[in-house]
């Protein structure tokens, strides 16, 4: 796209990942950060990504893409005269397995598993989703029905649950952060990826969860209810410094957004501190409607490289904010979240306090095949406003801090060294 064309083209999703505990330990986070990524949230009910993993009954997609163009003639009788020599090579082989496979063959199955078969081929972030309660798309519509937690697997392939949302089952049963959960309805969880137990809990009706706490075990009987998520939570601190904290990009997040900034803002805020840790993202969309409250119409927010090419998003916004902000980031900040930092940082000079976010530089769509489930594959790059790709590399703060053991026995902003950082840059700045 030409420099200074606005384009209006939107990206309906840019997805949570479901892989993110995989790569913390390919990237090999160390113990405290992984301590970090649990606790940092633990009393402003922070929700992890990618995953971040949000337990959950029912779900549904906006769906984009399509399945190479024949994706309901695989399973019907028809002329593939026209198909490509590959696809041609793919039902010969399909129509071979029907006819000479000794036993009864469930066809949508077998096209699951040959979907299965053609992603994994592809990067870690394009997979077979199954059917549409499989996946998490109501924690980004901002309600579902569910247990209210979130969970995440650690580096020792532990399920630890890293969020308990206000009001909800797994708050009113006694469940906390950190608790490592053991057993489901009283089978071991050992070997289940969280995709896999997020699964098993939204199928059941009746739901009992032992954990391991302090080397004790205990159990908790649990029924799912309506979970509406506050992904925003704001409050002024001294010094007239607004405080505002995103654990999640969903649809709702930008009006809960844009009325903690308005608020703050009449109440004479000087400067700001905006708190993406353990932020996986969520919807572009709604980082961009943030950002558009941030700068004017001529700030690039961010752009998309695909194999047609470079295109450029911008702000929908009418002023450029003047006061100064601080970003709070950590490893597991990724997505979403970093758009919003680098294009606050590279636009508006925000300065950023933390560790280096989790560099997930890529856009997925999720695509519905009629009978057999989902699947989401990597369409495109996203790249900063200056047009940097971040993928694997992460946003490096100004001010590299980690939470000392101080916090960790007595998580809270007051003996969060990242949070008093901000403080301390703001009053002396």
């Amino acid at each position: 796209m030409e420099k200074g064309k606005r384009s209006n083209k939107k990206i309906d999703i840019e997805q949570v990942d479901k892989k993110i505990s995989e790569k913390k330990a390919k990237i090999k986070i160390n113990k405290k950060e992984e301590k970090e990524n649990i606790n940092n949230n633990q009393s402003k009910y922070g929700i992890f990504e990618v995953l971040l993993v949000v337990v959950i009954a029912s779900l549904i997609f906006s769906l984009v893409g399509y399945f190479i163009g024949i994706k309901s003639n695989l399973i019907g009788d028809v002329n593939y005269s026209t198909a490509s020599k590959e696809i041609q090579k793919f039902i010969e082989e399909y129509n071979y397995v029907l006819e000479n496979y000794y036993g009864d063959i469930d066809k949508e199955e077998l096209i699951s598993g040959a979907i299965k078969g053609m992603l994994s081929s592809l990067d870690e972030y394009s997979e077979f989703v199954g059917d549409d309660s499989n996946n998490f798309s109501i924690t980004l519509e901002g309600e579902y029905e569910g247990l209210g937690v979130g969970i995440s697997s650690t580096t020792d392939n532990e399920i630890i649950i890293t969020t308990i949302y206000p009001n909800s089952p797994a708050e009113k049963s006694g469940l906390k952060v950190a608790d490592i959960i053991t057993k489901f309805n009283g089978e071991s969880v050992e070997g289940l990826s969280t995709t896999e137990l997020v699964d098993k809990i939204s199928q059941a009706d009746d739901i009992s969860i032992t954990v391991l706490r302090d080397e004790e075990e205990l159990t908790f009987n649990l029924k799912k209810e309506k979970i509406v998520i506050d992904s925003v939570h704001s409050e002024m601190k001294e010094n007239n410094i607004g405080y505002i904290k995103v654990d999640v990009f969903a649809n709702n997040t930008y009006s809960q957004f844009k009325q903690a900034l308005e608020n703050l803002e009449s109440q004479n805020m000087k400067s700001l501190i905006i708190d993406l840790r353990s932020n996986g993202g969520g919807h572009l969309s709604a980082a961009k409607d943030i950002l558009s409250l941030f700068m004017n119409n001529t700030h690039v927010i961010y752009q998309t490289e695909d194999k047609n090419g470079i295109e450029k998003f911008y702000s929908d916004g009418d002023e450029d904010k003047t006061y100064k902000i601080v970003i709070l980031q950590n490893s597991v900040s990724a997505s979403a979240s970093e758009v919003v930092t680098s294009c606050l940082k590279e636009q508006l000079g925000a300065y950023i306090i933390g560790t280096t976010s989790y560099g997930k530089g890529t856009v997925q769509n999720l695509q519905n095949v009629s009978g057999i489930g989902q699947y989401k594959v990597t369409t495109k790059k996203w790249l900063t406003s200056n047009g940097e790709w971040i993928n694997e590399v992460g946003i490096k703060p100004n001010l590299e801090v980690s939470l000392s053991e101080n916090y960790f026995k007595n998580p809270s902003l007051e003996t969060d060294d990242q949070y008093q950082a901000a403080i301390k840059y703001l009053k002396e700045s």
